[in-house]
């Protein structure tokens, strides 16, 4: 697979406003040289990859996705970026981790546990391969907090409505502060991270979207080809007329793992 093709692949995440979401949470886990991290989901692997750069020579990165054909784009990422050396790329589900308890210093898991059935189960195995107070960083989407602007208010709530059976989890941030202490962790930090995009450009998040959305609430969401079609081009009008507007709510969470307790 030609590295021209992979950056395609899945454009939305190569977005500069994607990008920024990566580095807010490469600054937030801090990755230290030497040190051995495991990114779940790591999809098209450019998350992995920037951590290889950061851990150094001397550290690894292992990556794991559940989707067979993400492995082979992120080792076509990884020899792109010079870091084949320093990654390594497995199909796993993020609750069963094929991997020894207290392998890792850090984990990073951007947008998984709002896909996953049992994000109890996930949780505590990303804590059971961290290391004694190894820090998680977790992104996820609140998708009740997405504004899409169109002419048709109603038509597009009953999309973005549809549009969240997509997930297992569609609003999980509010239940993650519990949940994360629950598997054995120290919450540190939470950090809203806004996805605003008032232009319909190919460098921005949304526009990508847009007929995935579509495509998606036709064939499992309860919604008629047409309406999801009038829909789509309902929010390109709007973009025509200067007035496109796009805004999401993600959040970001870093975790330590608790020390184990002391026997007396």
């Amino acid at each position: 697979m030609p590295i021209s093709s992979l950056a395609l692949l899945d454009p939305a995440r190569s977005t500069p406003d994607v990008a920024e979401q990566r580095a807010r949470a490469r600054a937030i886990v801090a990755p230290r040289s030497g040190e051995r991290g495991l990114d779940i989901g790591c999809g098209f692997g450019l998350l992995a990859c920037e951590l290889a750069r950061d851990v150094g020579p001397t550290g690894r990165i292992m990556g794991v996705d559940a989707v067979p054909d993400m492995i082979a784009a992120c080792e076509e990422r990884a020899r792109h970026d010079a870091v084949t050396g320093r990654t390594e790329f497995r199909q796993a589900d993020p609750e069963a981790l094929p991997f020894a308890p207290g392998t890792f210093d850090f984990v990073t898991a951007m947008q998984v546990y709002e896909y996953t059935p049992d994000v109890e189960r996930g949780l505590a195995e990303a804590g059971r391969v961290l290391k004694p107070r190894g820090r998680l960083a977790v992104l996820d989407t609140d998708w009740e907090s997405c504004v899409w602007h169109a002419g048709d208010r109603d038509r597009t709530a009953r999309i973005l409505k549809a549009w969240e059976q997509r997930f297992a989890h569609p609003h999980l941030p509010a239940r993650l502060p519990e949940l994360l202490r629950g598997a054995g962790f120290s919450l540190r930090s939470v950090t809203l991270i806004p996805v605003v995009n008032v232009e319909l450009s190919e460098h921005t998040y949304s526009p990508g979207l847009i007929d995935v959305v579509a495509r998606f609430v036709a064939d499992r969401g309860g919604i008629t080809e047409d309406e999801a079609l009038r829909w789509a081009e309902d929010v390109r009008v709007q973009a025509a007329r200067g007035e496109y507007f796009f805004s999401l709510s993600r959040y970001l969470f870093l975790a330590e793992r608790a020390r184990p307790a002391r026997v007396p």
